[in-house]
């Protein structure tokens, strides 16, 4: 028995699953997943059962408006339930992310989520909800581990209270600063960031790094290591603190969605930030003096709760994680194009902007160095694999 369905839930796919092969179109755009049928297993399950209760009611080759309404309405309820029950199947995501959406992470971003949702025929969506209106930087690893929201996205600085081996992943000049060198990199780390975040119940999936960092001040450029002295200079983390109490500046820590008003307020002299998202909070509106101190800071990690992960099938989490994979090559790539552009933009619109030249990067750090030391002392045996993998690439 082959059954056709002639009413509103019989699309081309229902139909191509119940045709016989001799009859089947393929020009909707369906994928044989069996080689028989143009369904998935989902929907052939639908189909089957919906035809098993259509045959005892006698429906054959003929239209649903034959039946007599009992049948029609036995035949719909049944439709109901198992369209429901496949949408239940479809495991939607929500994500904490900390930055606006109109900002350069979110082009890797969106990438990786159209991809998945294809690669997963749709059964996983990641759903985002940016600018921090789920839970701020600071708060997302707990939130995620905790249950309390699905997935995030936040920076090794946000966690690095947390978790001391993430030190170098925050710090000034953790990471390498090359493209290239930046992606072998994160792919080397990999491991060493999936075991420790599965101690904390939540599952690693991929890193966008930042670019260069840059300090934005109100009222002086940063040339060299004693204009930093006694300057309040917001920081994002423990150790970039760390770092610049080694140059004598005074570290402050504020969340990112309160520099514009302390900057604004005269609460800081100035804020390290990178360009794309400094640009994107509109910081040099209020800190027109930006430095760029050609050095990488940083990186920024999704994690999703263990127990939401655990839900998905294996097949698809493999799917996630290679193309988050992909993802995070796309975006070292992107970040590195755009924070010129997010320069020159900010350039435009009164910031003045200066480079520091390879003499002045190497005072500077040979400045902050003593803070790494500090971070060895303090980040434990997996803070020691991080440590001594980034350094291969430096």
């Amino acid at each position: 028995m082959h059954l056709r369905l002639h009413i509103g839930i019989g699309t081309a796919r229902y139909r191509n699953c119940a045709m016989p092969p001799s009859r089947r179109s393929h020009h909707h755009g369906a994928t044989d997943v069996f080689p028989f049928f143009s369904c998935t297993r989902q929907e052939y399950r639908i189909v089957g059962q919906i035809a098993v209760v259509a045959n005892s009611i006698q429906l054959r080759e003929t239209s649903i408006m034959t039946l007599r309404l009992p049948g029609i309405r036995l035949l719909l309820g049944l439709i109901a339930g198992l369209i429901g029950a496949s949408a239940v199947a479809q495991t939607k995501i929500d994500i904490a992310i900390f930055h606006p959406e109109r900002n350069a992470w979110s082009f890797a971003f969106k990438w990786w989520v159209d991809e998945v949702d294809k690669a997963t025929n749709g059964r996983v969506k990641f759903m985002p909800a940016y600018a921090g209106s789920l839970v701020t930087a600071n708060e997302t690893l707990k939130s995620v581990r905790d249950g309390a929201v699905p997935a995030g996205f936040t920076s090794a600085a946000a966690m690095s209270g947390t978790l001391p081996s993430l030190a170098y992943l925050e710090s000034i000049g953790g990471m390498p600063g090359e493209v290239q060198k930046f992606s072998d990199a994160v792919a080397a780390l990999r491991p060493a960031l999936e075991e420790e975040f599965r101690k904390q119940g939540v599952e690693y999936l991929w890193p966008q790094g930042s670019g260069h960092l840059i300090v934005l001040c109100r009222d002086r450029l940063m040339r060299n290591i004693a204009d930093w002295k006694a300057r309040k200079v917001r920081t994002a983390g423990r150790w970039q603190g760390e770092q610049l109490l080694s140059i004598g500046a005074s570290p402050v820590s504020t969340d990112m969605s309160e520099q514009y008003l302390a900057l604004q307020n005269r609460t800081i002299d100035c804020a390290l930030s990178v360009s794309v998202l400094a640009s994107a909070l509109k910081l040099h509106e209020v800190a027109p003096k930006i430095t760029v101190l050609g050095l990488p800071v940083n990186l920024s990690m999704y994690l999703v709760n263990r127990a939401v992960w655990e839900k998905i099938s294996p097949e698809d989490r493999a799917a996630i994680k290679r193309l988050g994979a992909e993802a995070e090559k796309l975006s070292a790539k992107h970040l590195h194009e755009v924070q010129s552009e997010a320069q020159a933009m900010m350039k435009t619109q009164k910031a003045e902007i200066y480079s520091l030249t390879a003499d002045e990067i190497a005072a500077f750090r040979g400045g902050i160095d003593p803070g790494f030391k500090k971070m060895d002392a303090q980040g434990g045996a997996t803070g020691k694999q991080i440590a001594d993998t980034v350094k291969r690439f430096w």
